[in-house]
């Protein structure tokens, strides 16, 4: 289980992760997009603030985990708390690539910029370990409608009954 923090921020980030996923045709153009946020990255570091799912895509990809372990319990934190690692620290147990290093000198620079990029890297682990429960798979529409048409239905006929009413048989 994450931190509320981390629940919260990674629905919006994987919803972005979507949003860059493909085209209006329906095309997979995630790297292109991922790619054109590196280009723009100066602009966006001033968002990582008040929008840091709206950066932290420029770093989609850019994160290999040895281990999970200093990650999983970065996630059970929030920026601030006690547990929340240093990116010092963090940044021993990942693997980066080298196209991100420029990216990440450009953050360290910046006021704030330690801790998103803490929050970046958890938000990655998060979207490829399946911890989160936003990973887990949903049921379909059909499945939720039927669900919900049980469940209204019941209600319905449970009001009625303390209302004084007979229930209708089906």
């Amino acid at each position: 289980m994450t931190s509320f923090y981390f629940e919260d921020i990674f629905e919006r980030y994987a919803a972005e992760i979507d949003d860059l996923r493909s085209d209006s045709e329906g095309k997979d153009v995630l790297q292109r997009r991922v790619r054109d946020k590196h280009k723009e990255f100066s602009f966006l570091l001033s968002m990582i603030d008040a929008a840091p799912e709206m950066v932290a895509p420029a770093f989609h990809g850019a994160f290999g985990f040895n281990t999970g372990r200093a990650l999983y319990e970065a996630s059970q934190s929030e920026p601030g708390d006690d547990g929340f690692p240093a990116w010092a620290e963090l940044e021993e147990s990942i693997e980066i690539a080298s196209w991100a290093r420029p990216l990440i000198e450009l953050c360290l620079a910046k006021a704030g910029g330690e801790s998103f990029l803490v929050t970046t890297a958890v938000l990655e682990y998060l979207l490829g370990s399946g911890l989160s429960a936003r990973s887990a798979p949903e049921a379909s529409a059909d499945e939720e409608e039927d669900e919900g048409a049980d469940d209204l239905g019941e209600s319905g006929e449970d009001w009625m009954s303390e209302q004084g009413f007979d229930a209708i048989d089906r």
